[in-house]
């Protein structure tokens, strides 16, 4: 049995529950109060909190005039952290604010609980030779839009580079077939279309703020689910700048492609197309090489056809990712 059916047997009976003062309660209201529109909250009666906590008396929170809803018909609104079940898998109460009817209707107010990470993510995978090293990777991702020069069908792709920032002083090569063997456990690098079984098992939610569009685009790349509590679990999860169209062209298509490989601060240790590294360190101004400083990273630099080269050359994994609809996401 679910919670809010639960408390509805405990609250009661045939009568449904009315507020003890003059509360003006929309739908929206009522289901927080009940328990349906909650997630991962703690097991509040909140009918209770409403009748015995909540003072009746206010000043308004729109017109800033005393209301009292003993006497009189009011709003209340609370304030709770929006659900999503990438960032944010609880909603939590902040605040209530309360209205003259007069003023302002009640309605449920929900702000975003998370702030989506801006930048690269970390992975620690171990040693495949020594699982008790853990060697840490900096990940980052960029968007690309490719664009068939037959058809001009446009093709959403994802870049996904990895350095080495902890190689626990065995150098870039091992780790670099470390990280392989961990993609290939996952589908990427062995797959060539978008068909059968050539889907890894990560999925791809494609987002921005629903609401208000005030959050930047923003992706997760899914790997699973957690076995204890079902919430997902991520390779990324981070804001990124999409090229116009993209979103469109990979909900089109229903997945993406997405490239991985070393970052271009590590390419004199993998096998990239001798001309295309040249051209990158072209554009930086000088030779990459595994001993340049961090800001030396080349990737920003990649472009659509750029990855084609790199997984048509072997020097990078790629695989198909599936996108999620909206009505999968949970």
């Amino acid at each position: 049995m679910s919670y809010a059916a639960a408390l509805r047997q405990v609250v009661g009976a045939a009568e449904p529950w009315q507020p003890k003062h003059r509360w003006v309660l929309t739908d929206d209201v009522r289901s927080w109060l009940s328990g349906d529109s909650r997630r991962g909250a703690e097991h509040t009666n909140l009918y209770a909190w409403l009748d015995n906590q909540v003072p009746p008396t206010f000043d308004c929170d729109l017109c800033g005039e005393p209301g009292d809803a003993s006497t009189a018909d009011c709003g209340i609104s609370p304030v709770v952290t929006t659900y999503d079940p990438d960032v944010a898998q609880v909603t939590r109460h902040l605040a209530t604010r309360k209205y003259h009817t007069t003023c302002k209707p009640s309605s449920m107010i929900w702000v975003p609980d998370t702030d989506i990470p801006p930048g690269p993510r970390y992975l620690g995978l171990p040693a495949g030779t020594r699982p008790d090293l853990i060697g840490t990777f900096e990940l980052d991702v960029h968007a690309l839009l490719d664009t068939d020069p037959e058809d001009g069908t446009r093709h959403a792709m994802l870049l996904l580079t990895a350095r080495i920032v902890e190689d626990h002083g065995k150098g870039v090569f091992p780790w670099l077939t470390d990280l392989e063997l961990y993609l290939g456990s996952q589908g990427i690098g062995r797959l060539r279309e978008p068909d059968g079984d050539a889907e890894t098992a990560w999925t791809l939610r494609i987002a921005a703020d629903p609401a208000t569009g005030a959050r930047p685009p923003w992706i997760a790349i899914r790997t699973g689910h957690g076995e204890d509590d079902g919430t997902p679990l991520h390779l990324l999860l981070r804001e990124l700048d999409l090229p116009d169209g993209w979103a469109e062209a990979a909900r089109r298509a229903g997945h993406v492609d997405v490239a991985v490989g070393p970052c271009t601060y590590h390419w004199d240790s993998a096998s990239v197309p001798e001309d295309l590294a040249d051209e990158i360190a072209g554009l930086l101004g000088e030779q990459l090489s595994a001993t340049t400083t961090g800001d030396q990273c080349g990737c920003a630099h990649l472009a659509a056809d750029h990855a084609v080269t790199l997984v048509e050359s072997g020097a990078f994994l790629v695989g198909w990712v599936r996108v999620l609809r909206d009505d999968e996401i949970r």
